[in-house]
C-alpha cells in the first residue's frame, strides 16, 4: 500500500473515531444527536404559576425532565378565580392555535380536576393518540373514569382526611364533632365527598360541613368564632365565598385562624406556620417527580395503557411547633416521623460535633492537669520552705503599704460620691422639670409631709408641708384620703412592696384630675423605715382614655350600643344571679339588598336608625346590644312570663311597620326574630343563643317578617333533617336511589305520550316532600340531579333496545342545581353514550329557578332547548309572576299544579282553567294537568281543550316493570 492510500486509511478512522468521540459526549451529557428529535411533554395547570402547589409540582417535574434533556412547556387555565365556561373557551382557543403552529408534543401532564376534565373533553379534538397523565385530582370518580381511557393514566390526590382525623382525635380526645370547611368548586366538591366518605370510620364522632360557597366572610367568621373545643376543625378547601368572590390559600388561613380559637387541621397544602397547626398533607413536589417518571416510562416504549391508576398519593404529616405549644398539644401524641416547623433545635443538636470535641479536649487537659497537678505537690514541698522565712520579711512591709492603700481609697470615693450627687441633683431637676409631676417625702415619727412646688401647676391648690392628715383633708375627698391612708397601712405591715394608686382631686374649677402617687420607704441602718419618699404624677389624659378604651371594649363602633361581649357578660349575671328572663336574635331579612342597592356607607346609616329604634325600647329590664352585621341580641330579664315576653317582641316588632326614610328615599325592612326563656328552656349561656338562633332560622325558613319562640321540637326537626341528609349522602354512596315513572296521557286519545321520572329511595319509606327540600339545603342536590339525569337517559335506552316505541321522560331540575355548572356538558356526554335523541328528554323547571341570577338562566335554558330538550314550567299558577315568565322563558309547556286544578275545575270555577289553557295555546304552548284523580276532572279538562293529563286518575307512578306493562295501552276512565 502506498503512502497516499496509508494517510487516507488513518483520516477516515480519525474521523470515525472523533464522530464516536462525539456521540459517546453527546450521550454522557444528553444533548442531542444528528438526526435525533428532543422529546417534548406539556403540562397544563388548572391554576396559576402563583398557586401555591403549582411550583413544587414543576419544581418535582424538572427533577425528572431535566435529566433526560425532555423539554417541559406550561400553560395555565386559571380556573381557580375564572371558573367560567368563557375562561374555557378562550383557553380552548389560544391552547389550540399554539399546538397548531408548534411541534406535536409526545406526552401531556394535567393538573388537578379541571385540567383533567378539559383534556377529556378535548382528546379528539387537541390530544389524539398522545399519551396524557393526570395529578393532583381528588374526585376519585373522575380519575377513575378517565383511567379507563387507553391513552390516560395518573397519580389521585388522596386527601389524607381519616388520618388526620385519627390524629385530631387521639390529640382531643374529648372531642365530640368534626366540621369540615369545604366550598362549592369543582375541587370543593370532591373534598367534599372524601371527608363524609371517612364518617363511617368514627361512630362516636358527629360529622358535619362548613360550606364557605353558602356564607359571605362576615357570615362564615361568626359561625367559626362559635366552634368550641370538642370539635375538630377541619379546613379543606375555601376558594369562594357566597358572593362568587375568589378566596386564595394564604387569604383563606389568615381569615379562619383570625375568626377560630381551636386548633386547625389541613390536609392541603398551605397554611402550617400561618396558624395552622397541620395534618397529613399531600407532597407535590413527590407528585410531581412521579408523574414525570410515568411520562418517561411512556417515551421509553412502555404502553401508557398497561400502566395502572395511582389511587395512593405521596402524603407526609407536617406540624406547626408554635401552634403545638400555643395549644398545649402532648408532642407524644404527634405522628412519628411527623416535620415540624418553628422548632429550634436544641444546643446539643446544633453543635454535636463542637460539643463532642470539646468534650474530648476538656478529657486531655484534665489528664495534663493530673500530671502537673502531681508534679506541682512535689515542687510545692520544696517552695514551701523557702517561703516560709520570705512570707515573715514581707509581712510587715505589705501591712504598712495597706494602710496607705485604704487611706487614698477612702478620699477617692468620697470624691466620686460627691460628683455623682451633683449630677443625679442636676437630671432630677432637668427630670422633674419635663413632666406634670412632684415630689413628695413624709418623715414617719413626725407624720410631717412635704410635697415640691410643682403640685400646684397640677391640682391648682397651694400645699407644700405640714401635717400628713392636715394635707389629705385639704386636698382629697374623705373617700380618696381613706383608700390613700388604707394603702399606707398595707405599705406600712408588709402586704406590698410600694405604694402605687391613682387618687382623684377636685380642683376650683369643678372638674376632677386623677393624680398617681406612688413612693417607698428609705431604710437606716437596721433596716427600719424612717422616711417614705415618692412622686406625684398628673394621670389625667391616661385615665381618660382607659376609660374610653373600656367603653370600646363594651359598645359597637357603628351604632354605640352595647356590644357582644358586653351582651354576654350581662346575661351570665343576670343567670348567676337567679334572676329568670329571654333572649331575642333578631336578623334583617332584605338588609342585604339596602348595602347592594344603595351602598354600605347607607347601610350603615339604616343601622344606626334601626338601633336608636331598639334603643328607645330599653328599660329597666330590657337591655338592647348589636351582635355584628345585622344581628341584634336583646336581653329580657325579671321575667319569662309568655304573655311578657310576647309584649315586649311585640314592640320589637312595631318599631319594623314604620318607613325609615333617608335621602328622601323610602327603606322598608323586615326581621326574622328567635326567642328562648331561661331557666325553663335552658341554663346554659351557649345553648340559650343556639336556641333563638335555631327559632329565628325557622322564621326565616316559614316566610321572614316575623318572631317565633324556641320549643324543643325544633331540635327534633334539625336533628331528622341531620338524618335525612346522612341516609342521602349514604344513598349516593351505594346507589340507594331508584326512579318511579308516571304515566302522561293525551287528553283526546288516552294514549300514554311519555313519563314524569319521580326520585325514591330503596332502603328507606321517607317522602320526597321531606328529603328532596334537605338535598336542596345541604347542596346533594346537585349529585343527586346528575344520577337522575343519567337514569332515566339510561332508561330511555333500554326501553329503545327492547324494541318499545320512544317516548319523553321529564326530570325536575332544581335551583340549586345551577351551581353545577358543567350539567351541560354533563347531559350531553351521556345523551351521546347511551345514543338517545335530546327531543326524548324533557326538564322541568319551577319560578324558584329564575329567581336567582335571570340572564344566566335564561342563557342555559337556551342551550338546553338549542340542543334539542324539551323545557316545561313545573307548579304554574303557584308563583306571583307566572304568566309574566311566559312571555321570556324559552319553555314549550306549562304543568297546571294540582292546587290549581282542585280549587277551580269545579263547574262554577272553570272559566279560570279555560282562560289559562287559552293564553297557553296562544302562545304555542301545550298543557299538561297535574294531580288529576277525578273524572269530573278530567271531563271538564278535555272539554276546556286541555292537551295531557297525569294523576292518580289513569296511574299513580309505577316501577320500571310496571310501566312496561302499560307503555303502549289506551288509558280509559
Amino acid at each position: 500500500m502506498n503512502v497516499k492510500g496509508l494517510l487516507n486509511k488513518k483520516k477516515i478512522i480519525c474521523i470515525l473515531t472523533t464522530a464516536l468521540l462525539s456521540m459517546c459526549v453527546c450521550i454522557s451529557l444528553q444533548l442531542p444527536v444528528h438526526g435525533h428529535k428532543l422529546k417534548k411533554v406539556l403540562f397544563i395547570s388548572a391554576y396559576t404559576e402563583s398557586f401555591l402547589t403549582v411550583p413544587e409540582q414543576i419544581k418535582g417535574m424538572h427533577s425528572v425532565f431535566d435529566e433526560h434533556g425532555v423539554i417541559l412547556d406550561i400553560e395555565y387555565m386559571d380556573t381557580k378565580r375564572y371558573d367560567t365556561q368563557e375562561n374555557r373557551r378562550l383557553f380552548f382557543q389560544l391552547l389550540k392555535y399554539k399546538l397548531a403552529n408548534t411541534e406535536p408534543y409526545d406526552a401531556v401532564i394535567a393538573g388537578d380536576d379541571n385540567a383533567l376534565q378539559f383534556v377529556i373533553d378535548y382528546q379528539q379534538e387537541m390530544f389524539f393518540e398522545i399519551p396524557i397523565v393526570f395529578l393532583g385530582v381528588n374526585d376519585s370518580f373522575r380519575a377513575h373514569q378517565a383511567a379507563k381511557n387507553q391513552y390516560i393514566t395518573g397519580i389521585i390526590e388522596e386527601q389524607s382526611i381519616k388520618e388526620n382525623i385519627e390524629t385530631a382525635y387521639r390529640l382531643n380526645p374529648s372531642a365530640k364533632k368534626v366540621v369540615a370547611i369545604v366550598d362549592n368548586t369543582l375541587t370543593g366538591i370532591g373534598d367534599k365527598e372524601q371527608f363524609y366518605e371517612a364518617a363511617t370510620a368514627f361512630e362516636k364522632l358527629h360529622f358535619e360541613d362548613l360550606n364557605a360557597s353558602d356564607y359571605t366572610l362576615e357570615e362564615l367568621g361568626q359561625i367559626l368564632s362559635r366552634i368550641q373545643k370538642d370539635t375538630i376543625l377541619m379546613f379543606i378547601s375555601m376558594n369562594e365565598d357566597k358572593t362568587g368572590s375568589f378566596v386564595d390559600i394564604d387569604e383563606g388561613v389568615e381569615f379562619v385562624c383570625a375568626h377560630t380559637n381551636v386548633p386547625i387541621y389541613r390536609v392541603n397544602a398551605g397554611g402550617v406556620g400561618q396558624g395552622v397547626l397541620g395534618g397529613k398533607m399531600i407532597s407535590y413536589s413527590e407528585s410531581g417527580t412521579i408523574a414525570a417518571n410515568l411520562v418517561m416510562q411512556v417515551l421509553q416504549g412502555t404502553p401508557i395503557g398497561s400502566i395502572p391508576l395511582m389511587d395512593k398519593s405521596p402524603n407526609y404529616y407536617y406540624f406547626d411547633y408554635e401552634m403545638i405549644k400555643k395549644y398545649n398539644i402532648n408532642e407524644s401524641a404527634i405522628p412519628a416521623g411527623a416535620i415540624l416547623i418553628n422548632k429550634q433545635p436544641s444546643f446539643f443538636e446544633q453543635y454535636r460535633e463542637l460539643v463532642i470535641g470539646v468534650l474530648i479536649a476538656i478529657g486531655f487537659l484534665v489528664a495534663f492537669s493530673v500530671i502537673l497537678f502531681i508534679d506541682n505537690i512535689k515542687r510545692r514541698r520544696i517552695e514551701k520552705k523557702l517561703k516560709i522565712t520570705n512570707d515573715a520579711l514581707l509581712e510587715a512591709y505589705e501591712e504598712l503599704m495597706v494602710s496607705e492603700e485604704e487611706l487614698r481609697t477612702q478620699y477617692d470615693t468620697i470624691q466620686e460620691q460627691i460628683e455623682e450627687i451633683t449630677v443625679l441633683n442636676q437630671k432630677y431637676k432637668s427630670a422633674m422639670g419635663g413632666i406634670d409631676g412632684a415630689v413628695w417625702e413624709m418623715n414617719i415619727s413626725t407624720k410631717r409631709l412635704s410635697i415640691s412646688g410643682s403640685l400646684l401647676k397640677i391640682v391648682q391648690k397651694d400645699t407644700k408641708e405640714g401635717n400628713a392628715s392636715e394635707i389629705l383633708k385639704k386636698l382629697l375627698a374623705p373617700r380618696a384620703a381613706e383608700q390613700l391612708i388604707r394603702e399606707y397601712s398595707r405599705y406600712m405591715q408588709g402586704d406590698i412592696d410600694e405604694i402605687n394608686m391613682q387618687i382623684p382631686i377636685e380642683i376650683q374649677n369643678e372638674c376632677t384630675r386623677w393624680v398617681l402617687v406612688r413612693g417607698r420607704g428609705v431604710f437606716d441602718s437596721n433596716g427600719e423605715v424612717k422616711v417614705i419618699h415618692g412622686i406625684l404624677l398628673d394621670n389625667t389624659k391616661m385615665k381618660e382614655q382607659e376609660e374610653y378604651i373600656s367603653y370600646l371594649a363594651e359598645h359597637d363602633f357603628l351604632t354605640g350600643l352595647p356590644n357582644r361581649m358586653e351582651f354576654m357578660s350581662r346575661l351570665k349575671e343576670t343567670i348567676q344571679g337567679g334572676i329568670p328572663g329571654a333572649v331575642f336574635l333578631l336578623d334583617l331579612d332584605n338588609f342585604k339588598m339596602i348595602n347592594d342597592m344603595r351602598g354600605h356607607v347607607y347601610g350603615d346609616r339604616v343601622l344606626i336608625e334601626i338601633s336608636h329604634r331598639l334603643s328607645e325600647l330599653a328599660d329597666e329590664h330590657l337591655f338592647v346590644s348589636r351582635l355584628g352585621g345585622d344581628e341584634f341580641l336583646l336581653l329580657l330579664s325579671g321575667t319569662q312570663q309568655p304573655e311578657i315576653v310576647k309584649e315586649y317582641a311585640d314592640r320589637i316588632a312595631a318599631t319594623f311597620l314604620e318607613v325609615i326614610v333617608l335621602d328622601g328615599q323610602e327603606n322598608y325592612v323586615e326581621y326574622s326574630m328567635g326567642i328562648t326563656c331561661f331557666p325553663r328552656d335552658s341554663l346554659d349561656i351557649d345553648q340559650l343563643i343556639m336556641n333563638a338562633d335555631t327559632a329565628m332560622y325557622k322564621v326565616k325558613h316559614d316566610g321572614k317578617n316575623n318572631y317565633l319562640f324556641y320549643f324543643d321540637e325544633l331540635n327534633k326537626e334539625l336533628k331528622d333533617k341531620t338524618e335525612i341528609e346522612l341516609i342521602l349522602r349514604k344513598a349516593i354512596k351505594e346507589d340507594g336511589f331508584f326512579l318511579e315513572y308516571q304515566p302522561q296521557v293525551e287528553v283526546i286519545s288516552g294514549k300514554i305520550i311519555g313519563f314524569e321520572a319521580l326520585l325514591r329511595l330503596k332502603a328507606q319509606s321517607i317522602s320526597p316532600a321531606k328529603f328532596i327540600p334537605v338535598a336542596e339545603e345541604s347542596g346533594l342536590i346537585v349529585q343527586i340531579g346528575r344520577w337522575v339525569t343519567r337514569e332515566a337517559i339510561r332508561q330511555s335506552a333500554q326501553w329503545r333496545d327492547k324494541g318499545l316505541k320512544p317516548k319523553p321522560i321529564a326530570i325536575n331540575f332544581s335551583s340549586k342545581q345551577l351551581r353545577d355548572f358543567t350539567y351541560f356538558e354533563f347531559i350531553c356526554e351521556t345523551l351521546a353514550e347511551y345514543h338517545v335523541e335530546p327531543r326524548l328528554i324533557e326538564i322541568e323547571v319551577t319560578e324558584s329557578v329564575l329567581l336567582e341570577k335571570t340572564d344566566k338562566i335564561i342563557e342555559f335554558l337556551n342551550q338546553l332547548k338549542d340542543l334539542g330538550i324539551h323545557i316545561a314550567l313545573d307548579d304554574f299558577g303557584t308563583g306571583f309572576s307566572s304568566l309574566n315568565y311566559l312571555t321570556f322563558i324559552p319553555v314549550e309547556k306549562i304543568k297546571l299544579d294540582k292546587s290549581m286544578n282542585d280549587k277551580f275545575l269545579a263547574y262554577e270555577n272553570g272559566k279560570v282553567i279555560d282562560s289559562m289553557i287559552s293564553l297557553a295555546h296562544s302562545l304555542n304552548l301545550s298543557i299538561t294537568a297535574e294531580g288529576i284523580d277525578k273524572k269530573e276532572q278530567y271531563e271538564r279538562l278535555k272539554e276546556g281543550g286541555c292537551d295531557c293529563i297525569q294523576g292518580y286518575l289513569f296511574s299513580k307512578p309505577l316501577k320500571v316493570e310496571d310501566a312496561e306493562k302499560i307503555y303502549d295501552s289506551i288509558m280509559t276512565v
